[in-house]
């Protein structure tokens, strides 16, 4: 029997691949699981326009994604951090912080989108980069200055 299937089923094939497997298979696994549909042709076509739909919206947001990269390339964040004499921090600068400081400068991102390799924990100017979409990344450069009144 041929089929069009749904989900990735390991050892058949992958998602809109049609498949030609036999017809117990097909009619006790994988059409009641709903991994698969019978391979008519209104199927296969629906499936070719639900493909197109979706690589013309991978499309559109991965030129989003290109457009904000250029409004931020000179982007630098300033974050008041409380450190002691040696200019090490109380702490340190986690992807969350830098994140809610983007935030508050009007650039949403998640955490996961903030790629830090460990935590900043001096004073100064470091490179953070920035992942928008798969394949299209930003360095922003995010100063860590002494809070103002802190105490030794």
């Amino acid at each position: 029997m041929e089929l069009l299937l749904l989900k990735k089923v390991t050892d058949v094939g992958k998602k809109g691949d049609v498949v030609r497997v036999r017809d117990g298979f097909a009619r006790n696994f994988l059409i009641p699981k709903d991994l698969a549909i019978p391979a008519t042709r209104a199927n296969k076509q629906f499936f070719a326009e639900h493909r197109a739909r979706g690589a013309a919206r991978k499309i559109k947001e991965k030129e989003a994604a290109e457009k904000r990269v250029k409004e931020m390339k000179d982007l630098t964040i300033t974050i008041e951090v409380r450190a002691s004499e040696g200019d090490k921090l109380y702490g340190s600068v986690t992807a969350e912080d830098l994140r809610v400081a983007l935030e508050k400068q009007g650039h949403s991102f998640e955490k996961k989108q903030v790629r830090i390799k460990d935590a900043l924990k001096t004073l100064g100017t470091h490179q953070v980069d920035l992942e928008i979409y798969p394949q299209v990344k930003t360095r922003l450069t995010v100063e860590l200055v002494r809070e103002p009144g802190s105490v030794f």
